[in-house]
C-alpha cells in the first residue's frame, strides 16, 4: 500500500511510485463498461436468437456459468465486509449459511413467486451497492437521499428488469425452468419497459444538472445493455464485471486502506473456498434433481441450481453489505 506524503502546503498527494495504485479504481471502474459493450456488441448483428419460442445457444449458457463462477467470492467474503471486531461468531455463521440455503430451497421448491421476490431483492441491491460504489471509488458527494434512492432504483431496474421483459427472455426463462415461462409473456413487459426508461432518463438529467458525466454515460449503457444484450450476456457482463468487481474492490480498498492489485487479489482468495464448496453444492443438487425427475443433468440444470445458489446467498448477503453501506457513507460524510 502506497503511502501519502504531504506536501509543505498541507495538500495530500500520492508519491509518484504510487501512480499505478492510483489507477487502480478507474481500471475497476472500466471493465464493467466494456464488458456491457461486448456483450451489446455480440448480440446486435442478428447471431443471437430474440424472438420467443427460440432456443439459447450452448456458449451463452457457459457464459453465465462462468459469470455465476466469477461472482462467487465476491459474496463469499462477507466477514470483511463487518466492522473491525465484529467478526461472526459460528453460530452466527451457521444462522446466515442456513437461511442461504433456506432461500435456494425456497427458488427451487416455489420457482414463479420465489423469483420475482428475487428480482425485487436484486433491483434494489444491485442499484444501491451501484450508487454506493461510485461513490467510494470515484470520492464523488452524495446526492440528496431522494434522488439517491431513484439512481439506485435505475441502476438496479436496467440491468435486472429490461433483460427480463426482452423478448429473447421468454426462451431463456423456459430454458432455465419451465415454471418460469409465463414471464416472459406478460402483457406488462413493453409498459416495464417503458418506466424503466424513463426513469432512467430522468436520473441521467440529474446526473448531468449536477456535472457527473461519467455516472450518466454508464446509467445510459447499463440501459443499452438492458434492452440489446441477449438476456444471459446481460448477466454475465453485470454481474461478474460491473458489481462483483466493484464490490471487491470496495473490500479491497476499505480492508487495506488503498486499491491495489494485491488488495483485490487478497480478497478474491478469501473467497475461493467457498467457490469451490458452492460448485460441489451445485454438482450435487444437479445429480439429485437429475435422479429425481429422472431426467438428465443437462447444462441448463446447472445454471438454474447455481443462480438459485447464488441467490439464496444474496439473502443475507445484501443484509451484511447494507450494514458495510451504511459504515462505508458514515466515513465518508465525516471526513467530507
Amino acid at each position: 500500500m502506497s503511502a501519502i506524503v504531504t506536501r509543505p502546503s498541507g495538500v495530500a498527494t500520492a508519491p509518484s511510485r504510487g501512480s499505478r495504485a492510483a489507477r487502480a479504481p478507474f481500471v475497476v471502474l472500466v471493465v464493467g463498461p466494456v464488458a456491457a459493450l461486448v456483450a451489446i456488441l455480440v448480440s446486435l448483428p442478428d447471431a443471437l436468437p430474440q424472438a420467443p419460442g427460440t432456443t439459447v445457444p450452448t456458449w451463452i449458457l457457459w457464459v453465465a456459468l462462468v459469470a455465476l463462477a466469477l461472482g462467487v467470492p465476491h459474496g463469499a467474503v462477507d466477514q470483511l465486509a463487518l466492522p473491525t471486531g465484529a467478526r461472526p461468531r459460528a453460530g452466527e455463521a451457521l444462522a446466515y449459511l442456513a437461511l442461504a440455503a433456506g432461500a435456494a430451497v425456497l427458488v427451487v421448491m416455489t420457482p414463479l413467486p420465489a423469483f420475482l421476490a428475487v428480482v425485487a431483492m436484486t433491483v434494489w441491491h444491485f442499484g444501491t451497492g451501484d450508487v454506493e460504489a461510485s461513490a467510494d471509488l470515484r470520492g464523488e458527494p452524495a446526492d440528496t437521499p431522494v434522488w439517491n434512492q431513484l439512481h439506485a432504483l435505475a441502476a438496479g431496474c436496467a440491468p435486472v428488469l429490461l433483460p427480463l421483459t426482452s423478448s429473447a427472455a421468454a426462451a431463456t426463462l423456459a430454458l432455465l425452468e419451465p415454471a418460469l415461462a409465463p414471464l416472459g409473456q406478460l402483457a406488462l413487459a413493453a409498459t416495464i419497459r417503458g418506466a424503466v426508461v424513463v426513469l432512467v432518463m430522468v436520473v441521467v438529467a440529474r446526473l448531468l444538472h449536477r456535472g457527473q458525466r461519467v455516472r450518466a454515460l454508464e446509467l445510459v449503457l447499463l440501459m443499452a445493455l438492458g434492452l440489446l444484450a441477449s438476456p444471459l450476456l446481460a448477466f454475465a457482463a453485470y454481474f461478474a464485471c460491473w458489481h462483483s468487481l466493484r464490490h471487491t474492490a470496495r473490500l479491497a480498498q476499505d480492508q487495506d486502506g488503498g486499491l491495489t492489485s494485491a488488495a483485490l487479489w487478497h480478497v478474491v482468495r478469501a473467497g475461493l473456498p467457498a467457490l469451490a464448496v458452492t460448485a460441489l453444492a451445485v454438482g450435487a443438487a444437479v445429480l439429485i434433481h437429475a435422479s429425481v425427475t429422472g431426467g438428465t443433468a443437462v447444462l441448463g440444470s446447472w445454471l438454474w441450481l447455481g443462480l438459485a445458489a447464488v441467490w439464496g446467498l444474496t439473502v443475507p448477503h445484501m443484509l451484511v453489505v447494507h450494514r458495510f453501506d451504511a459504515g462505508r457513507r458514515a466515513r465518508r460524510n465525516a471526513t467530507g
